[in-house]
């Protein structure tokens, strides 16, 4: 039996379709929305189809809106390398490029990010590489403030020897002898506190950090520091002043000038309030630790013998 219009009628309202128009037509638009829904449920399981296509057309009357149709069609195939192809019976759209191009916006965005992260990651490298570089020239200045101490260690294991020559194997001295102990003597009695610093530190090394402080002015952890840092020429400086300090305070023959010791004492305490980073060689007399460096390497280091 033929179904009543109003029967179609209910169907269309049912599934979203307009229901005015006679039975042939409500008939045919059934039809026709079964297939689409069958041709969509067919493009779905087909793996051949990885683009959806869709187009916008202005209002207006049948032929300008084919035409408008058409003409967006063609733009939007040459536009994003689409072409329509037979693919079982049924026109599909799909691209020229191949299945493996699809969504390449999105995973060139997402190439983007990676890159990103990687330069970010790329910049701390660097920044580290910069950080082992430095320490690096640290220690090299550090080596090259150690070499010296080699010659000496080696005058002061030969005075050793001659003492023993002399005290113990009752040997006569020759005058090569005398040259090596006097030498061997003069580097005894000098200040070296980059050498004197090392023994200090850890629970193995030296606990009398104040006989250290009273011959440099400053705790061996601070020289340590100095040494670590002497790319800077007032750290070089710095040391010089304090070996002078040390020698003149070690030495038993010659009577030391207070007013060198009152000059030092201001400029330890300036050095240990001022940034060991930067130069103060480079502040000018406006600088304290500058002021105090000048006026105590033009004081007079030892009294006059009367």
């Amino acid at each position: 039996m033929a179904p009543k219009l109003k029967e179609l009628q209910k169907q269309c309202k049912d599934t979203g379709l307009d229901h005015m128009g006679k039975v042939s037509e409500l008939v045919q638009r059934q039809k026709d929305h079964q297939n689409r829904t069958k041709s969509s449920a067919e493009d779905q399981e087909d793996p051949t189809c990885n683009a959806i296509l869709i187009t916008q057309s202005m209002i207006g009357s049948v032929d300008a809106m084919k035409t408008n149709t058409n003409d967006g069609f063609k733009q939007t195939l040459e536009v994003e390398g689409l072409e329509v192809c037979l693919v079982m019976g049924n026109l599909y759209v799909g691209s020229t490029l191949g299945l493996s191009l699809t969504c390449v916006r999105e995973r060139i965005c997402i190439l983007k990010k990676k890159i990103c992260l990687l330069a970010k990651e790329n910049v701390g490298n660097k920044i580290t590489i910069s950080g082992h570089k430095d320490k690096i020239g640290q220690l090299n200045d550090y080596v090259s403030m150690l070499r010296p101490a080699g010659p000496d260690y080696n005058s002061i294991r030969n005075r050793f020897l001659t003492v023993f020559k002399w005290d113990k194997l009752k040997k006569t001295l020759k005058q090569s002898d005398r040259n090596i102990s006097e030498e061997g003597n003069v580097t005894a009695h000098s200040g070296d506190g980059a050498i004197d610093a090392l023994p200090y530190g850890g629970t193995e090394g030296r606990q009398d950090s104040y006989v250290f402080e009273a011959l440099y002015g400053l705790h061996p952890s601070g020289v340590k520091i100095i040494i670590l840092r002497l790319t800077s020429l007032a750290h070089k400086e710095t040391i010089e002043v304090l070996n002078c300090h040390a020698s003149i305070k070690a030495h038993q023959d010659k009577t030391r000038a207070d007013e060198f010791y009152k000059r030092f004492a201001v400029f330890i305490q300036a050095f240990k309030r001022s940034d060991t980073g930067v130069n103060y060689l480079n502040g000018g007399f406006t600088n304290p630790t500058y002021a105090g460096y000048w006026s105590l390497l033009k004081c007079q280091q030892y009294e006059d013998r009367k």
